[in-house]
């Protein structure tokens, strides 16, 4: 049937079927072969591309957690060289002793800041009063500690408007505290 059909075609009818006839198969490898390898590629960019981003996540976390796991390796330290009966306040009285500056203790309120599952940070609001500049930094020189993980949180200073020649400071000083082996105070 196609054999009679082909034969009875002239030459020129032959090159138009036999080039439709090869259009159609070009049309064809291109839309069920090419199209389809291309829109793999494609996804396969896109795949490679979330992945990517997504290893960097796990890059950029994995390094977080090491920190995180030395802060507390560093925490442990401290906590297993400090006495049991290690408080926050008693700290900052003996300090403010060593500067001189009891005596210009305002106020000493203890509270509590973050908790994690293991740590608890142990917060002092403090304020000195009609203090010199050389105190306060003497203060501050003893009461911070990274040996100790104790540190100055937040401090402001003022001049005293009623005696300009001293200042008035205040501070919130923070250290951590295991909560397991916490002692009843701060």
């Amino acid at each position: 049937m196609i054999k009679s059909f082909w034969d009875k075609l002239d030459k020129r009818q032959h090159y138009i079927v036999a080039g439709t006839l090869a259009f159609v198969v070009v049309a064809l490898i291109i839309e069920v072969v090419i199209f389809p390898l291309w829109d793999a590629k494609a996804k396969a960019r896109q795949t490679l591309l979330i992945n990517q981003k997504k290893l960097d996540e796990v890059i950029k976390l994995d390094a977080e957690f090491a920190g995180q796991e030395a802060t507390i390796s560093k925490i442990k330290k401290v906590m297993s060289s400090r006495t049991s009966d290690f408080s926050l306040f008693s700290y900052l009285e003996k300090k403010a002793t060593q500067a001189n500056v009891r005596g210009n203790i305002k106020y000493m309120n203890s509270s509590r800041g973050t908790k994690s599952a293991a740590f608890e940070e142990s917060l002092i609001d403090m304020r000195l009063d009609k203090i010199t500049i050389k105190q306060l930094t003497d203060f501050l020189y003893f009461a911070e500690s990274p040996a100790d993980f104790v540190r100055i949180k937040r401090i402001t200073v003022n001049k005293m408007k009623e005696s300009p020649e001293y200042l008035s400071a205040q501070m919130q000083i923070s250290t951590v505290a295991a909560l397991s082996s916490r002692p009843g105070g701060l």
